[in-house]
């Protein structure tokens, strides 16, 4: 493709108004430090976007809410910042029983919540567990809605061995428990005796969590405030921080300015702003695993039929009169087409810097089950960029002059680069005949519920999925648990009801592997790249931030972001 189109597509991104908002920025405000202290009581941190103004979870969710929750509530089970692996947090062990169907949970002792709730005990689990998955639950007003509800809910019922013991019973055999009640989903717990003094809203008012530092106050749209708890936390000790601010900013020339006014100390920009802030003497922060997967999806694969007697493909109103057959990409030969017409080689370079890596089928990892190694032999041939070869497919699928259709663009938390990549894969569509209409749109308010309502016919659109479990991508994104519906059939829907009744680890892997085959087969997204967060801090005030990447999609663990205590910058 023409590579100065490409390259002028990320420059005005990275650079438009940006000599303006540098003439009129604040200068920041000089605080004395002091030997072994932090040189700013309050932390500002410079976000994308807040997704939702409220705390409630289970109210439309979604696991990229979470980093409102992290500062001040916990989960059973932690996603560990340098490894990503599974620890303990609220819960102490966790045993898999030998049917595969429960889970004995012994929960940690001792632990308060804020505001006098008194201590963390096992009715709190049952408590959060039912706001999710009780449909009658006394005094919730609004249904729980959420992609990762599915498995949340594969526990039916929570069994109070003691204060601090339960025993998790399962519909299905549920190894993926771990996951779902981890800081990558978004069943933090909230505190029973809250719900029965204050009611619902007193979640949203003054939210009582376990986390070192609690609720202060919010401007809807602006930022949300938190402090530093009155007392140690129980497995914290003392955070480095009085307050953390988090703030949202959508254009990324203003977030790059409000770091370098000094009105931030952290912020998400893409990777040419993230070099140019790096030679000013910023520092880079990568999350300490892979955190997304950057794809664009054909909106309108809705092939799967509704069951209303097993519920497959219900959700949301269901999938009668969604597909729509005379739709380009519903044609496989299309969907390969488009994948040969994207230089991947060329994205990676100009828009990553090299900082990605290859992504083969989407939901899938090396380092999770279900991985196949021959997807990355097997790519060139299949998905490897070929232009006259997308020609081809698309004259046997009936488009000799290629076709028409439409795209979203809007910002995404953790993904600053994912207008310029829509934008870019918008050209090289172009070369091989395919004019896509790039159309500015909001997230929360116009493409989630279109998406969730099947109602993306038509569409590509760019989503960078956090890493999760398997399963739970399959559950969120291809059998209609979530509100993705990306790629839906009914082999699919058969596949993952099968993989919920194995217990084998190697049947389970093996039918994972199989699942992941026929996605890979059948061409259901247009894969890009395994990619990381990175966010950039003034290295005069944040010494360092160990985080997953996964902690529900974006960034996390606040209570691990350090601050500099020495008179020189922290490199």
């Amino acid at each position: 493709m023409d590579r100065e189109r490409l390259r002028t597509v990320v420059a005005l991104l990275s650079v438009l108004s940006l000599p303006i908002l540098l003439l009129v920025a604040a200068p920041a405000v000089a605080q004395t430090p002091t030997a072994g202290k932090p040189k700013v009581d309050r932390l500002v941190m410079g976000l994308i976007t807040p997704y939702l103004d409220y705390v409630r979870p289970w109210i439309n969710g979604t696991a990229d809410h979470n980093i409102q929750h992290d500062p001040m509530l916990e989960w059973l089970v932690e996603v560990d910042a340098e490894t990503g692996q599974y620890k303990p947090w609220l819960a102490d062990s966790w045993t898999l029983g030998a049917n595969g169907r429960s889970w004995r949970v012994k929960l940690h002792k001792g632990v308060q919540f804020h505001h006098g709730y008194g201590e963390f005990t096992a009715q709190d689990v049952v408590h959060t567990h039912a706001l999710w998955c009780d449909p009658t639950y006394p005094g919730r007003k609004d249904p729980p809605v959420s992609g990762y509800r599915a498995g949340i809910c594969q526990v039916q019922k929570i069994e109070v061995v003691s204060a601090h013991e339960i025993t998790m019973h399962c519909k299905v055999v549920c190894l993926d428990m771990p996951f779902y009640y981890s800081s990558a989903s978004n069943l933090m717990i909230f505190s029973k005796k809250q719900w029965d003094a204050e009611g619902e809203m007193g979640y949203d008012r003054k939210p009582a969590g376990t986390g070192p530092y609690i609720f202060k106050e919010r401007q809807l749209g602006r930022y949300v405030l938190y402090e530093r708890a009155p007392t140690p936390h129980w497995k914290h000790g003392v955070v480095d921080w009085k307050e953390i601010k988090m703030t949202w900013t959508l254009e990324e020339s203003t977030r790059f300015a409000q770091l370098i006014a000094g009105e931030t100390h952290l912020t998400e920009v893409n990777k040419d702003l993230t070099d140019e802030l790096v030679t000013k003497g910023y520092k880079l922060i990568r999350s300490r695993t892979t955190a997304q997967q950057m794809q664009i999806n054909f909106g309108g694969l809705y092939f799967g039929t509704e069951d209303k007697v097993t519920g497959r493909y219900t959700e949301y109103g269901g999938t009668t009169g969604k597909f729509d057959p005379k739709l380009p990409w519903a044609n496989v030969k299309v969907r390969q087409a488009m994948n040969k017409a994207i230089n991947r080689k060329e994205l990676l370079k100009v828009l990553y810097k090299g900082r990605a890596n290859p992504m083969y089928v989407h939901g899938f990892y090396p380092d999770l089950e279900g991985w196949d190694p021959t997807w990355e032999k097997r790519f060139p041939a299949m998905y490897g960029y070929d232009p006259a070869a997308a020609k081809r497919l698309l004259a046997e699928a009936g488009y000799p002059k290629g076709f028409k259709a439409k795209a979203w663009l809007y910002p995404f938390a953790g993904a600053p680069e994912m207008i310029a990549v829509m934008e870019a894969v918008a050209l090289q569509l172009r070369e091989v005949g395919i004019e896509i209409a790039l159309e500015e749109a909001d997230w929360v308010a116009a493409v989630r519920p279109k998406l969730q309502k099947r109602e993306a016919s038509g569409y590509l659109w760019a989503v960078p999925p956090s890493k999760k479990a398997v399963e739970a991508q399959l559950a969120v994104f291809n059998v209609g648990k979530g509100i993705g519906h990306i790629f839906q059939t009914d082999e699919i829907y058969k596949m993952w009801e099968e993989l919920l009744q194995i217990t084998d680890a190697k049947a389970r892997d093996a039918q994972l592997r199989k699942i992941g085959n026929y996605k890979f087969e059948h061409f259901e997204t247009i894969p890009l790249f395994d990619v990381f967060i990175e966010v950039v801090v003034d290295p005069k005030i944040v010494a360092d931030w160990p985080f997953p990447g996964w902690d529900g999609g974006d960034v996390g663990h606040t209570w691990r972001i350090t601050a500099c205590k020495q008179e020189k910058p922290c490199k």
